[in-house]
């Protein structure tokens, strides 16, 4: 009776823990860690897997790429703290959602399936703003006080854009190279705007990559 009762606890926490998969870690170049809430972090490599409710980061110099089983891509810079809030994908009973937190460094991502069947099933959070996910390709930077969100070339031709907001204003990004800051804790994001391609080099050279990343060019 023990043996079996002690089986089925066994079964199912392994199937809990199973059902929180997030992402699998594509590639690491130099130093990455994982934790869950006040564990000790543990060290990335490539191969390695991710679960909901644990926090990425990166070292100096660093870079860190990770795909998550809907398809979506985060490429994260040096010095870099992501953190898989919630994710959702095909579990049973729960609709699929998937929302992160960005504490600070620079970052691209990808959108996959869960945005593109439900765009308001995504969002990305910074310290001064919340990017709201239309299906979209985006690099940035952010850190306790600033964030900058600019719009790339999609990976797929189809209408692209976001919505960067905080509780002092918004505005949507619907124009690949155009992009908005937002200058410190207490303003809106600024007006949309063509940014610099030297920003925007800037930010993909700091974010270490395998893959090719379409930089828009001025038309």
């Amino acid at each position: 009776m023990n043996i079996t009762l002690t089986f089925f606890l066994l079964l199912f926490s392994i199937n809990c823990f199973a059902a929180d998969l997030a992402a699998h870690v594509t590639s690491v170049k130099g130093q990455a860690w994982v934790h869950k809430m006040d564990e000790p972090r543990r060290p990335l490599q490539a191969g390695d897997t991710v679960y909901e409710a644990e926090t990425v980061s990166t070292g100096k110099k660093s870079s860190l790429k990770l795909l998550f089983l809907d398809g979506s891509k985060f490429d994260l810079g040096e010095a870099t703290t992501l953190e898989i809030s919630h994710y959702q994908y095909q579990t049973p009973n729960h609709p699929d959602s998937f929302s992160s937190r960005i504490f600070k460094g620079t970052f691209r991502f990808v959108t996959g399936l869960i945005a593109n069947d439900n765009p308001r099933a995504m969002d990305v959070n910074l310290p001064v703003a919340t990017i709201g996910i239309r299906g979209t390709h985006v690099v940035g930077e952010t850190n306790s006080t600033t964030a900058k969100v600019i719009l790339l070339k999609p990976e797929k031709s189809v209408q692209t854009s976001v919505e960067v907001f905080n509780q002092f204003g918004s505005v949507t990004i619907d124009k690949v190279g155009y992009g908005t800051e937002i200058p410190d804790e207490f303003s809106p994001p600024s007006p949309v705007r063509r940014m610099q391609l030297r920003t925007i080099d800037n930010l993909i050279r700091s974010i270490q990559r395998s893959q090719r990343i379409r930089i828009p060019r001025p038309r």
